[in-house]
């Protein structure tokens, strides 16, 4: 009896491995992309907070918040897209605090100088690097995943390369030979997948001309 009661106290003297954080949503947070992948707003749905495995992750998200009504109506905030990465490590739950947004003037100063603080469970503050990423915006609205892809393969302040994926650059198609030109078999999906691209992107009366000359190319 005294061998058994001796190993339940060395086992609890024995600190416990982190082996997963908590990653509290907040209602004025906008999560958009979660190491690397597009979030889905069906899994956030309802969800108080989001289990993390321990190690190092990165965050695409924005602030939105309701400012106090200056006239009839109360102004919605939406902050530039935020980039930020940390480590959670020996860390159990992750907290967004945000500074005080309460007027026209101190969102401007978030917009241009963005400023936050990721709280532990006791509330200590997490080592976190935040940067603004960078959005070209297109007729099929932002792709954020993208955006993160491109931001953590140029290596910038809060990047993480292993979230790095490639992105095609279709400079080379304005002048040169690209591998649209004589494209070898492996890349005939890529091929497939630029060409719908740009003819979702294009307008109508792109679309009718591109379909007419299409209708008199030679069958191959």
């Amino acid at each position: 009896m005294a061998s058994g009661w001796r190993v339940i106290i060395m086992a609890c003297l024995i600190p416990a491995n982190v082996l997963a954080t908590s990653l509290r949503l907040s209602s004025d947070i906008d999560l958009l992309v979660l190491d690397g992948k597009k979030v889905s707003s069906s899994l956030l749905r309802g969800a108080e907070s989001i289990e993390l495995e321990n190690g190092v992750h990165q965050l695409v998200f924005r602030v939105e918040k309701t400012l106090p009504a200056a006239g009839q109506e109360a102004a919605l905030f939406i902050s530039v897209p935020l980039i930020a990465t940390f480590d959670t490590r020996q860390i159990s739950q992750v907290n967004f605090s945000l500074p005080l947004l309460n007027s026209q003037k101190a969102v401007e100063q978030f917009n241009a100088t963005p400023h936050l603080a990721l709280l532990d469970g006791s509330a200590t503050p997490i080592p976190v690097k935040l940067d603004i990423l960078e959005i070209s915006e297109s007729p099929g609205g932002a792709d954020y995943e993208q955006a993160a892809g491109r931001y953590n393969k140029a290596g910038k302040y809060a990047s993480l390369p292993q979230f790095a994926t490639p992105v095609a650059d279709d400079s080379t198609l304005l002048s040169g030979v690209s591998e649209l030109d004589l494209p070898p078999a492996h890349s005939q999906t890529l091929t497939e997948q630029r060409l719908k691209f740009w003819y979702q992107q294009a307008d109508p009366q792109t679309r009718d001309r591109f379909m007419r000359w299409l209708k008199q190319q030679p069958p191959s």
